[in-house]
């Protein structure tokens, strides 16, 4: 097995805010191979986002600050850097694709102009070079005609080539590492299979790892090899996508799981996971899940281990044992409505 590319231990991220402090990342840990896909999944406000942004230390602050933990990315730690260092790191080593390409992309500068600035800053390369490579990339991404669009500006592209900007940007100084998160937010369901798709032949052209942020376990099933589900700050689920969907080890997963619609039944409510994460200033004691859980217990109200069961399978759960043996039901009643 290869070694980690990227590796997150114990990662805490804090808000300190009027209201007192948001721990919106709170003991985070996962780590990425080269070439594969991991994803992490959660509601929103789960921590995915602001994980990924203190990857590339661009959380704000103040307010924000990674008040403990580690980012080794090649056996480096990135929160040892200098701002300096971290900026050659930041576009050339891990590159990231935002969730709204159209905040994202500069309005008063063409889409040819930001990928070009990204090049030459990284490559070196002077103006005609970098304006080759931008063309190189657009065409990469299947835009068409190239030669053209690269002197267009973002409010005149629809969404989906937007976004292949953004793709192409992301992707001009060859990462190891893309970090894409939702990036088929607010695209029809028609380009976001296209995006979807591009990624995953960019990935096997250029070899690189993904770390792809989603809530949509349709996108999982199709893209990840491995999976880290998140909850109010914490990976509560760690595993193959295999074992997410056949051998859910947490409450949290098989509710996310259980809420899919089932291809062919007609007329059936869809399931939900009662209430709403909880306030990140004021997180429950022991799990944060067991508020919402249908198999909590009184232990749950002290906090669990992440444990481990078999060779690459974590769970943060009191009752993951029992799950695992078959003894009980994280969603109970669901696999008489499989059936």
């Amino acid at each position: 097995m290869s070694e980690p590319l990227l590796k997150v231990e114990e990662l805490r991220t804090h808000f300190f805010t009027d209201d007192g402090v948001v721990r919106a990342v709170d003991g985070v840990s996962y780590e990425i191979r080269p070439g594969e896909t991991l994803a992490v999944v959660g509601e929103s406000g789960s921590g995915k986002s602001v994980t990924a942004l203190s990857i590339l230390r661009l959380v704000p602050e103040p307010p924000g600050k990674i008040v403990s933990g580690r980012i080794l990315f090649k056996g480096k730690n990135l929160l040892d850097l200098s701002p300096a260092e971290m900026r050659r790191v930041r576009g050339k080593e891990i590159s990231m694709i935002f969730q709204e390409p159209m905040t994202s992309l500069n309005p008063v500068y063409t889409c040819g102009e930001q990928i070009i600035e990204t090049v030459a800053l990284h490559e070196g390369l002077d103006r005609r070079a970098a304006r080759e490579r931008a063309i190189e990339m657009l065409r990469t991404v299947r835009i068409p005609a190239p030669e053209q669009r690269i002197d267009e500006y973002p409010h005149q592209m629809s969404g989906g080539m937007r976004q292949r900007v953004m793709i192409a940007m992301a992707l001009a100084c060859r990462p190891s590492i893309l970090i894409a998160d939702e990036p088929t937010t607010a695209l029809d369901v028609t380009i976001q299979a296209q995006i979807l798709e591009l990624l995953k032949q960019l990935q096997r052209e250029f070899g690189m790892a993904v770390l792809l942020i989603t809530h949509d376990l349709g996108v999982v099933a199709e893209t990840a090899d491995r999976v880290a589900v998140m909850y109010a700050g914490q990976v509560v689920e760690y595993c193959d996508v295999a074992s997410a969907f056949k051998r859910t080890l947490h409450p949290y997963t098989g509710g996310l799981k259980a809420s899919l619609p089932r291809l062919g039944v007609r007329h059936e409510r869809l399931r939900v996971i009662p209430g709403n994460v909880p306030n990140p200033v004021r997180f429950p004691p022991g799990c944060r899940f067991h508020p919402r859980c249908p198999v909590a217990q009184d232990r749950c109200r002290t906090d669990p281990p992440l444990q481990a069961f078999g060779s690459d399978h974590l769970s943060r759960c009191w009752r993951a044992e029992e799950i695992a043996a078959g003894a009980l039901d994280p969603v109970p009643g669901e696999e008489a409505r499989r059936a």
